[in-house]
């Protein structure tokens, strides 16, 4: 048979992956098991097979060329893949660590429930969770997933829609009779569009936090009117803590789970996903 790909083994794609993401070929075989000088077999033939050059090697790292970057966005499909067919032909559990980056706020109110839930049907795969409210690039910060809501960038990730969320402009509860434009308000950053929808002004907010979260703490301490995504306002508001000011909600934000498309058939980030989307439907 001539076809070039036939010698290559699965452990060559994994041995490549690994140095990708520690940067070294030392950690790599280190990590694997396996002599450095063995590795560094592997690689080249791996490399003599894609057709040129995959990883940029200095004395201290391993950093990926052009065409080792792209090579390794296809190649974690077909680890991917590996590891499907392993746990179907075996019945092993799933297993390994997912990276996942969640906005402050949705991680409060939600992390806490899709963390038990998940960890039970899959108490082998571990989660690492980063709560971060700026945008994240998932092969640089080597990320499994990230939840983000609001409008998407153009890119090549896979987006799951997961809820559309409406967003209420809520007051503490001591502000019910009190006329709207009477009332303190508390904003994160950005809002000033959102709020002239009822102050010509945006509401020449009071306080200004980075933290969506924050802002409804604020509410329920008390402190005036602000912008809430549901999930963080009708909790408060059926404990009696907060009330919303208009019967229809400012605008909607989709929540969206964005993953790359190498990693579509990763069965445990599909359950994660799903875990999820369960805990949102709850609370919005």
């Amino acid at each position: 048979m001539n076809d070039p790909f036939v010698t290559l083994r699965i452990r060559d794609f994994l041995l490549f992956d690994r140095v990708a993401t520690l940067g070294t070929i030392t950690a790599a075989a280190r990590e694997l098991g396996v002599p450095k000088a063995t590795a560094s077999r592997w690689l080249q033939a791996l490399e003599a097979h894609a057709g040129g050059p995959l990883i940029r090697r200095t004395t201290r790292s391993a950093t990926l060329t052009e065409r080792g970057r792209a090579f390794h966005e296809a190649s974690r499909a077909l680890l991917a893949a590996a590891r499907v067919a392993q746990t179907a032909a075996t019945g092993d559990e799933p297993s390994g660590t997912l990276r996942v980056s969640v906005p402050v706020p949705f991680g409060r109110v939600v992390g806490g429930r899709v963390i038990a839930a998940f960890r039970r049907e899959l108490p082998r795969v571990g989660l690492e969770v980063v709560l971060d409210n700026a945008r994240v690039d998932l092969v640089a910060g080597r990320f499994d997933l990230a939840i983000r809501g609001g409008r998407l960038p153009d890119s090549t990730l896979i987006a799951r829609k997961l809820a559309r969320v409406p967003m209420w402009l809520y007051a503490s509860a001591r502000y019910a009779s009190t006329q709207p434009d009477q009332i303190p308000v508390i904003g994160a950053v950005g809002d000033r569009a959102l709020l002239s929808r009822v102050w010509p002004d945006g509401g020449a907010l009071s306080v200004v936090v980075d933290d969506r979260a924050a802002v409804a703490d604020a509410l329920v301490w008390g402190a005036g009117a602000g912008a809430l995504p549901a999930f963080l306002g009708e909790p408060a508001r059926e404990e009696g803590q907060l009330v919303r000011l208009q019967d229809a909600p400012l605008t909607s934000i989709d929540v969206h789970a964005l993953f790359l498309p190498t990693q579509r058939g990763d069965v445990r980030l599909q359950r994660l996903i799903d875990h999820i989307a369960a805990a949102l439907g709850e609370v919005v």
